[in-house]
């Protein structure tokens, strides 16, 4: 018994790490898809592609993070600051905008969410010109998603 009981427990922690591994592989495969069905979405629209930001990415990331890690709700507390972070970074920034989520297991899920809503859908087609995407997960794997868009 104890032969089998250690096979299904190294068995586990290679699956286990093998998982951590590709996390956050995993989450940049969704951010770049998330990017990519923005643009085309805006494409089929008529509007320019928005070009991604690291300094805006880091913006929604810690976002993300947050949310994750329950330090602020789903939602947009913090919005000012975000703002003020993305003008420090880009000078002539003068709209900002945010899209947040969780749940969705793939950029066609929370890109299917994002649509379906008025606010949202009005963030993705707005008239800007950068975008930063961050992704993180919480202690159940559950994924958070800020989009953020400045112009």
């Amino acid at each position: 018994m104890k032969p089998s009981f250690l096979n299904i427990t190294l068995t586990s922690l290679i699956l286990f790490a093998c998982l951590i591994s590709f996390s956050s592989a995993n989450d940049a495969d969704i951010t770049d898809n998330i990017l990519s069905k923005t643009n085309q979405f805006r494409k089929s629209k008529g509007l320019p592609a928005l070009e991604m930001r690291e300094d805006l990415n880091a913006i929604a990331a810690k976002h993300s993070s947050n949310m994750a890690r329950g330090i602020v709700a789903l939602g947009h507390n913090g919005f000012a600051k975000r703002n003020a972070l993305a003008k420090k970074s880009i000078h002539s920034l003068s709209m900002f905008a945010e899209n947040v989520a969780y749940g969705a297991t793939n950029a066609n899920e929370v890109m299917t969410m994002w649509q379906n809503s008025a606010g949202h859908r009005r963030n993705l087609l707005g008239p800007y010109k950068y975008i930063g995407i961050g992704i993180a997960k919480d202690r159940q794997g559950r994924l958070f998603y800020t989009q953020i868009f400045g112009g």
